[in-house]
């Protein structure tokens, strides 16, 4: 146990704040809303966020604000604590509260005493909100589960901002996405094919990739139905200026860009869906993952996202990978997707 929290604490020390902040961060916790018809369960609407408070800061010298103290913030202003929010309101919410972290979700109880837990970690200094998805069971102790879950917050908020439900097993087959050609394309292909991965001619070995540092750099952020980490946009303060000067081209303009904005980020998960069913279909429903990998220009660190196409579901994340080349740096991705994830920060 002692183990477990030293390498919790060495996470943290890494955790992703402000250059410039070197005081304790401060989180603060919403409610986690009671998504059923079962009244008898919205005591959990306070419980579940006062339990990860407690949990986090037993782990760290940190400063939580628990949800009825957060209430009480916000009625200094003239607010109250709403049970969901939507992204583009959380930059005003933290600054309200006066945090850097601010979490909060929803759960759903299922048969068989099984609970579903959306998480939403909003983080100030970087706009970028991360939602994952944890399917499990209401133990006796509810504490497991909120240790559980707790982990996972604080495996993301480290330096690598690491994220993993699940093993990719040798045998499987992957599509790679990246921003590497010719050799180094190759030496990023050997040590999956060594260990008996399947690798689709997704690009090939081209000796010329299209796919630039910029252009990879746009996949950094990615949305799914259950796990996405995403910088916060708002098409309501898009604003097209209107007058009696517009005329039916300038309207048929407007009417493009804001169709622009439909399909690549409100709607983006359909859109991205639909892009999947595709590639899927290409490949004779024979790709099991999807893996994007992004390198820097000296090719010796990279960041990688990982989707089960059958289940159309962003399952691996992580960021700031480091080796010697394409080769080391595949070796390391190998050797983190192979490993069992068996207690909270505790793999084999």
């Amino acid at each position: 146990m002692n183990r477990i929290k030293g390498i919790c604490i060495s996470l943290f020390l890494c955790c992703v704040l402000s250059a410039a902040a070197q005081a304790a961060p401060t989180m603060a916790f919403g409610y986690l809303a009671n998504k059923s018809d079962e009244l008898n369960f919205e005591y959990l609407e306070t419980i579940f966020p006062n339990s990860f408070a407690n949990s986090i800061k037993n782990l760290f010298n940190i400063k939580v604000i628990k949800p009825l103290s957060v209430n009480e913030r916000l009625k200094k202003k003239g607010l109250s604590l709403q049970k969901d929010y939507r992204p583009h309101e959380l930059p005003e919410l933290t600054e309200n509260i006066g945090s850097d972290f601010f979490i909060f979700g929803n759960f759903t109880p299922y048969p068989d005493n099984r609970i579903k837990i959306v998480l939403n970690l909003y983080q100030r200094s970087s706009g970028r909100v991360f939602t994952f998805t944890n399917l499990g069971r209401m133990e006796t102790e509810i504490f497991k589960l909120v240790d559980r879950i707790t982990m996972i917050l604080i495996n993301f908020m480290g330096e690598e901002q690491y994220y993993r439900t699940g093993i990719i097993r040798s045998g499987s087959r992957l599509a790679i996405l990246t921003n590497l050609d010719g050799d180094e394309l190759n030496a990023l292909y050997a040590p999956f094919m060594k260990k008996g991965y399947r690798i689709a001619a997704f690009q090939g070995n081209s000796l010329y990739n299209i796919v630039s540092g910029d252009m990879i750099n746009r996949f950094e952020y990615i949305s799914t139905r259950e796990n996405s980490f995403a910088m916060i946009t708002d098409l309501n303060k898009v604003r097209f200026l209107h007058g009696t000067w517009a005329g039916r081209r300038y309207e048929g303009k407007v009417a493009g860009v804001k169709r622009i904005f439909t399909r690549y980020d409100t709607a983006f998960i359909d859109t991205k869906n639909d892009m999947l069913n595709r590639l899927y279909s290409a490949y004779n429903r024979d790709i099991d993952y999807l893996i994007i990998i992004g390198f820097n220009k000296k090719h010796k660190r990279a960041w990688m996202r990982s989707i089960d196409i059958k289940n159309r579901d962003l399952m691996w994340m992580q960021s700031d990978i480091r080796g010697s080349g394409p080769g080391e740096i595949g070796k390391k991705l190998i050797e983190r997707m192979s490993m069992k994830i068996e207690a909270p920060l505790k793999v084999k």
